[in-house]
């Protein structure tokens, strides 16, 4: 398993060229599930899905009007 890391932005600080390289490369890595983490199958827990496309869609939301100034 690799090495957690934990990094804290601190409000109005840019990302430097090596940390968006980094998240960049980590959006290619594929998903990794666990006990902890399992996949929502939309079939067999709708419920769960349902209550995860809400918290995405919020999310979504609440990003969009930070970004327009908004939120």
């Amino acid at each position: 398993m690799g090495k957690e890391v934990r990094y804290v932005l601190e409000p109005g600080r840019k990302l430097t060229a090596e940390e968006i390289a980094m998240i960049e490369a980590a959006r290619e890595l594929p998903e990794v599930y666990d006990e902890d983490n399992p996949p929502i199958d939309p079939v067999a827990a709708p419920e769960q899905y349902a209550a995860l496309m809400r918290a995405v869609a919020a999310r979504n939301r609440r990003i969009a009007g930070h970004r327009a100034g908004t939120a």
